[in-house]
């Protein structure tokens, strides 16, 4: 990367004040960057430089300090990058040591010999001088540069026409990647096959680096493209904090220069609002599909009479079949550090599906509540939805595991029904199922209708006669272990396990046999239920799944 905000060594010696010195030493390092000018009066300088400077000493540190001490100086100094040293020679020495010359040289490291008798002070200000000219110069192209910018947005363009005005400056390919809308934009003045490469060199970076999509800061490096090194600049797309894309050049026709990287940090700027203006859209778009979800699933009558009237504006037929699928993003297990991302991944999960659900030609409405995504999809008959359906899930599910398997999420699936009005049950449905994933069942994607007798035992109205049972059947079994520290619940889960095999039981306890038939009988006495009869056999069963799908 070439610097513009200094001046070089080639240049500084071109200075007026300078007419008189030359470089004596590391001449192949003339066009390091000088970005200011420091003074050494001790060597212990050397722990505060910073690179880019350009040392002026004498020679009285060379006449009077080891061998070791005066080679140790130029190593340090080019380790910490420094531009070069400038040096009064005479009258402390004749000339520089041959082995500093030569270790100079070996590391291209530039040693300016300063005529003894121009003052440090007279260096000091023309190079300060010219460097804050260029700088100011800088700033005020990147000011024209960002003005040329916006004017492109107030006239109504776009990322992809920011990005023509950005070239124009750049003279290199440029690429916007966009997190959110999982899709690259490029500057249009390039061939699809070069656009491809440079798109996957940007993938692979994302893939490679764990912190890729998240790099809040501008990335310089070089990369290898069509068998050509060059320097490559990746400058975050940041929207409240947080990064929705980058905005990446390459230096594929010319070097690139600090001037490029204020530039492009400039218009990631303008880059970011454009992407806040296509959220912002996206937002309104959801809150209005929300409302009418919302009025659609309610008990009001009239707000779902309302919804109803409305339906044809999302191309649903009143008369078809409909089902619910039910998304839900947990913060709490993700690795998500603020809300602010959170809702970025939430918006981003709703886009996705978008994507899936107008890929499969579907009609179809996704609508955001809190945690709670929710997609209902039209059907024209039970047989569609049997064929098509299980795929659609699938595909939900793959792409949330392939781009966003850094959350945890849970999917209901609620049953199928005719009518729109009727499309709310299909939402209670998906709504029990992802209760049933919290004690009835260890799945990620939860299809209510195979849940068996969860279906039934998770009525609501159905809740207090549950309870009932399972006090007067199970209740005096778990008072009993809670109190005496015994495992009679388990030992009965694994009675239904075995299908009363107590050899089994035995062997999966590691209990003797002997131990195994006496709590089989503390059981029943217990209960008060006789496990040769058929009748109390099932209620016991019954009894343990209501206690693991109530929580009890």
């Amino acid at each position: 990367m070439i610097d513009e905000t200094g001046v070089s060594i080639k240049d500084i010696l071109k200075m007026k004040v300078l007419e008189n010195c030359k470089i004596v030493a590391g001449e192949e390092g003339v066009n390091n960057v000088v970005t200011r000018v420091n003074v050494m009066a001790d060597p212990d300088i050397l722990s505060w430089v910073n690179e880019g400077e350009f040392l002026l000493t004498t020679g009285y540190f060379f006449k009077s300090t080891s061998m070791e001490d005066q080679l140790n100086l130029i190593e340090v100094s080019a380790s910490k990058k420094l531009s070069g040293i400038g040096i009064k020679v005479y009258p402390y020495l004749e000339s520089l040591p041959v082995e500093i010359v030569e270790l100079a040289n070996r590391l291209k490291f530039p040693i300016v010999e300063i005529h003894h008798d121009i003052p440090f002070a007279e260096i000091m200000s023309p190079v300060f001088q010219e460097i804050f000219e260029r700088q100011t110069n800088i700033l005020r192209k990147v000011e024209t540069l960002h003005h040329d910018t916006m004017n492109v947005v107030l006239k109504g363009g776009g990322v992809k026409d920011i990005l023509k005005s950005l070239v124009k400056s750049i003279e290199n390919p440029i690429l916007v990647k966009d997190y959110h809308f999982e899709e690259f934009i490029h500057d249009g003045e390039r061939d699809p096959e070069l656009c491809s490469q440079f798109e996957e060199n940007v993938k692979h970076f994302m893939r490679s680096s764990t912190s890729g999509t998240k790099q809040t800061k501008t990335l310089t490096d070089r990369v290898v493209i069509n068998g050509k090194e060059m320097d490559r600049f990746m400058v975050p797309v940041m929207i409240k904090n947080a990064v929705y894309g980058h905005l990446v050049a390459f230096g594929y026709e010319r070097e690139l220069t600090n001037f490029d990287a204020l530039y492009m940090e400039s218009t990631a700027n303008v880059v970011a609002l454009e992407f806040l203006k296509r959220l912002s859209v996206q937002e309104v778009e959801n809150k209005y599909k929300t409302e009418f979800f919302e009025d659609l699933v309610s008990l009001d009558e009239k707000r779902k009479l309302k919804a109803l009237e409305r339906s044809n504006y999302y191309r649903f037929d009143k008369d078809s079949f409909y089902n619910i699928m039910n998304i839900r993003v947990s913060k709490a297990e993700s690795n998500l550090a603020s809300d602010e991302e959170y809702n970025q991944h939430l918006t981003k999960v709703m886009y996705l599906i978008d994507i899936i659900c107008r890929k499969e030609g579907r009609t179809y409405l996704i609508a955001n509540k809190g945690k709670k995504i929710n997609v209902m999809t039209m059907w024209k008959s039970p047989e569609e939805f049997a064929k098509e359906f299980k795929k659609l899930a699938e595909e939900t599910e793959a792409v949330l595991d392939s781009k966003m398997g850094h959350i945890s999420y849970k999917v209901g699936i609620g049953r199928l029904y005719k009518g729109l009005g009727d499309a709310y049950r299909s939402l209670y449905d998906a709504d029990k199922a992802v209760e049933a994933s919290k004690t009835y069942i260890n799945e990620r994607v939860i299809n209510f209708d195979a849940l068996g007798i969860y279906k039934i035992f998770c009525q609501d109205h159905l809740k207090n006669e549950l309870i009932s049972f399972y006090e007067t059947t199970l209740e005096p079994l778990v008072a009993y272990d809670r109190k005496r520290d015994t495992e009679l619940v388990k030992s009965l889960i694994v009675y239904f396990e075995t299908n009363g095999n107590l050899k089994k039981m035995s062997e999966l306890l590691f209990t003797h046999y002997n131990t195994v038939l006496y709590r089989i009988n503390r059981i029943q006495e217990i209960t008060g239920k006789n496990l040769e009869n058929e009748g109390d056999r099932y209620g016991l069963q019954t009894a343990l799944k209501i206690m693991k799908i109530l929580d009890l």
